[in-house]
């Protein structure tokens, strides 16, 4: 079982780095964004809880910042992945 899952994982790493340049900066911008926007939500809920008396707009607002540096995150690798098998097909 092991031997297969470690398998799996090699063959993605070198999936990956067989990814055109463009494909890897724009993983690498997506994941850099993702992690502002994470960390600027965490810093946002933490600054709320201690310093905003809990004010439930800036709750809102953290929380989307956190959901959206997720989907960010996500669209870049799947996008790039798209289009990296898409340009070496054609």
């Amino acid at each position: 079982m092991y031997i297969n899952l470690t398998k799996n994982i090699q063959k993605i790493i070198s999936e990956f780095n067989n990814l055109a340049k463009i494909n890897k900066l724009i993983i690498k911008i997506g994941a850099l964004i993702s992690f502002i926007l994470l960390i600027s939500g965490a810093l946002l809920i933490t600054c709320n809880y201690f310093f905003l008396n809990k004010d439930l707009f800036y709750q809102l607002v953290a929380r989307t910042l956190v959901k959206n540096s997720f989907t960010i995150l996500a669209e870049s690798v799947i996008g790039s992945l798209v289009m990296d098998y898409l340009f070496k097909k054609g």
